[in-house]
């Protein structure tokens, strides 16, 4: 009897969003799952530096956060980000920040 009030409870939490605020068991492992994706895509493109760039996930918004070195970096994380499975949109708080030259 426990394990099927357990197997209803994980089935309740991933239905869809109710009341806006909350979010579901099922609904925190989607975002943490897109999470997951998005920073592993990032970080494995040879263009984009992953590791220094912050994702947050809601309700399947994704939000970059960070600093990128051009523009062409800035529009490539946010390709792949919009490319994962369960994206619904990406929120672009990315900052374009070229590298300072060495003085000499």
């Amino acid at each position: 009897m426990a394990g099927v009030l357990l197997c209803l409870a994980l089935v309740a939490g991933c239905q869809s969003y109710r009341d806006g605020k909350s979010r579901t068991v099922g609904e925190l492992t989607d975002d943490s799952a897109i999470q997951l994706k998005v920073k592993t895509q990032l970080m494995a493109d040879k263009n984009v530096n992953g590791f220094r760039l912050n994702v947050e996930v809601k309700r399947g918004v994704v939000s970059l956060h960070g600093r990128v070195e051009s523009e062409e970096m800035r529009l490539r994380a946010l390709e792949i980000t919009g490319a994962v499975k369960g994206v619904a949109s990406v929120e672009d708080r990315l900052e374009v920040v070229p590298p300072q030259e060495p003085e000499s």
